[in-house]
């Protein structure tokens, strides 16, 4: 009989209730449950008639199986009982333990019905549907108890002696509870048991919590007894009751882990403190020894350095150098007047206070690191140190060196700081002036080196020219003769062209150049200047765009033609014949910007940095004649304009100038 009570499936437990709020399905867990009108209850029923706490759904474990059922009884767990009562099947009661199909009336006006499966399917399907799906899922449910009530004659006696147990076990009682007989057969677990020790009915006795109880219960003449036992890293308190009336063991099971290691730690810590105490002892007589030698060297010392300082602050103060001494963390001991009368500020003031205090940040770090370096250095370091001062600021040279106490510790740092402005300023001067020397050396070696190559040319022209008129010139038709004077004029031009070049890049050298700005109608300047040079160059097409038909600005014509002309020379001199060169305009609301595209033999990347400097050419440019200067030229007369000018290029491809002229200067 008790097989086949074991081999019964689980029974799933289902109430529908209906209210004024409609019908619904609740799925009876393990556990015992309060019904009633209050929110706080486990199932609540929606009717004023209902009492707050109208009834207890009390949980009932069937002996040595896995299944339970449910008893309905009326009132709370005080004893109350409800005001209008319950009512099963049509008959008013106070308890009544629950089989399917059973129709419960509460207060009057709630209707319940109670229903069991063993199909979990059917269970959570009938909780998941529809209140109008109901009736034909719940009549197609069978009776699970039938088969247990047919198999064990016992059923209600089993109910009963549970309710005897039931009393003396609350079902409520968040620690577990173990019953066993003296074969080992597990005959109660409350369902704290349950949840803690889930593989405890499958293990039997070989679970820690049975393991070894047997055999402790026989051989011991005490009814009451309790062990540890470890399960899972927790630690348990079982206390074991024997009753022999009964022929059980009853186990009550408390998790005592947080209990075992408080007593732990408190154990740890009552020893750790008592040799803290003995070690605290010790030290503290030692360290009142020491502290009395402390502080009489202590007093000595103080004694010794208020007599040492006074005899250093005299010296100090006759200095005219800035003197002054910091501790280890950087905060100034003492200074000397002088010191005071420059930074203003008192040797009272200044005690504690930090550069950082003092001066500006970046420069109080710079003080720092160089103070760092002297003590990583255990030596004397020199720097050249910049400190603000009322009139600007000056340059000193420091000379920092450590400080040692009696023990031989480093204890602060001194530094000596003279002022060497003057002298700087004389430097920097005299480097300035070598500086422009031999940047005055290198154009001079620069032009004698173009004027070499390009004044040969010119001159030797005009002494061949000249020559032959001189030899032949009763020989001479009036057309050869024209032809050399026209030679001897180009050659002449082009030297003084040479010369203006030279004399131009001079002044913008010296910076005496001068920016005459005056109104200038822009549109009509390009037009004349393109036209000018078409009339010298017709081997290529020279164009000229724009959107504007007037642009006026106030610019200085002069460095405008050398702008325009270098870079149209360029653009002819290093294009091929035939090839298109192209100005063009653009304007914008305060400003000109100028393009000037050629189709030529390109600049390379390397050589771009370099174009405006002075005598400098590209790399590329072969056998053409140039001085070099153009650029230079071009560069110099638009920074004057307050302009800029970039460069786009790509060899054997062309390039482009681009040229920005503020409108109004």
């Amino acid at each position: 009989m008790k097989n086949a009570i074991k081999e019964n499936k689980q029974i799933h437990h289902l109430l529908v209730i209906e209210d004024k709020q409609g019908k619904r399905v609740i799925k009876l867990e393990d556990s015992t449950c309060s019904i009633g009108r209050d929110s706080t209850n486990a199932i609540v029923l929606h009717s004023k008639l209902v009492s707050r706490q109208h009834a207890i759904l009390l949980r009932i474990s069937i002996p040595e199986t896995a299944s339970y059922s449910f008893r309905l009884i009326d009132g709370n767990l005080q004893g109350d009982k409800s005001t209008n009562g319950i009512i099963v099947n049509g008959q008013r009661c106070f308890s009544h333990d629950l089989k399917p199909s059973d129709v419960i009336v509460f207060g009057g006006d709630v209707e319940a019905k109670y229903y069991a499966s063993h199909n979990l399917s059917e269970v959570d399907l009938l909780t998941f549907s529809e209140a109008e799906d109901l009736s034909d899922l719940l009549s197609g449910l069978s009776n699970p108890f039938q088969t247990l009530i047919g198999e064990n004659i016992e059923f209600e006696n089993s109910i009963e002696s549970a309710l005897v147990r039931l009393a003396s076990f609350p079902e409520l009682l968040s620690n577990p509870i173990v019953e066993i007989t003296l074969d080992g057969t597990i005959t109660y677990l409350n369902p704290a048991a349950i949840t803690q020790f889930p593989g405890l009915r499958e293990a039997q006795l070989q679970h820690p919590i049975l393991f070894g109880l047997l055999a402790k219960v026989q051989s011991s003449e005490e009814k009451f007894f309790s062990r540890e036992v470890k399960y899972r890293e927790r630690v348990f308190e079982q206390s074991i009751h024997y009753i022999a009336e009964s022929d059980l063991i009853r186990s009550y099971v408390v998790d005592i882990t947080e209990r075992k290691l408080i007593e732990a730690a408190l154990i740890q810590a009552h020893d750790e403190l008592e040799d803290k105490i003995l070690q605290r002892t010790t030290q503290l007589t030692k360290v009142n020894e020491q502290l009395r030698n402390e502080i009489v060297e202590r007093q000595r010392v103080e004694q010794a350095l208020r007599a040492s300082e006074q005899q250093l602050q005299a010296i100090l103060d006759n200095s005219i150098a800035l003197i002054y001494v910091k501790n280890i963390q950087g905060q100034y001991i003492l200074v000397n007047q002088w010191y005071e009368t420059v930074f203003q500020i008192s040797k009272e003031e200044i005690k504690g206070k930090t550069d950082y205090d003092l001066f500006p940040k970046k420069m109080a770090e710079i003080y720092r690191a160089n103070d760092q370096s002297v003590f990583q250095a255990q030596a004397a370091l020199e720097w050249e140190e910049v400190f603000p001062q009322d009139d600007d600021l000056h340059t000193y040279l420091s000379i920092k060196f450590p400080l040692y106490n009696a023990e031989g510790n480093i204890y602060a740092i001194c530094g000596i700081s003279t002022d060497i402005t003057k002298r700087k300023r004389a430097e920097e001067s005299i480097l300035k002036a070598l500086e422009k020397e031999r940047e005055l050396g290198e154009l001079k070696s620069h032009f004698v080196t173009m004027a070499s190559h390009e004044f040969r040319t010119p001159l030797a022209t005009i002494l061949s020219s000249t020559d032959i008129l001189e030899r032949y010139n009763h020989k001479l038709s009036e057309e050869k003769k024209n032809e050399h004077f026209r030679r001897i004029q180009s050659s002449v031009k082009h030297t003084i062209s040479l010369l203006d070049d030279v004399l131009l890049i001079g002044k913008a050298e010296a910076e005496k150049l001068e920016f005459q700005p005056k109104p200038l109608e822009i549109i009509k300047f390009c037009h004349d200047l393109v036209e000018d040079i078409k009339s010298t160059a017709n081997s290529h097409t020279i164009t000229f765009c724009t959107q504007e038909q007037f642009v006026n600005g106030c610019l200085d014509e002069k460095l405008l033609r050398q702008i325009f002309s270098n870079l149209l020379s360029n653009a002819i001199k290093y294009s091929h014949q035939g090839s298109i060169i192209q100005l063009n305009l653009i304007r914008e609301p305060e400003k000109i910007i100028i393009h000037i595209r050629d189709e030529g033999i390109g600049i390379p990347a390397i050589d771009q940095s370099k174009l405006f400097t002075s005598f400098y050419r590209a790399s590329n440019v072969g056998n053409i004649s140039g001085t070099g200067l153009g650029l230079a030229i071009v560069k110099k007369s638009v920074d004057l304009h307050n302009g800029s000018i970039d460069i786009e290029s790509k060899v054997g491809i062309g390039t482009t100038f681009l040229v920005t002229l503020p409108l109004n200067n």
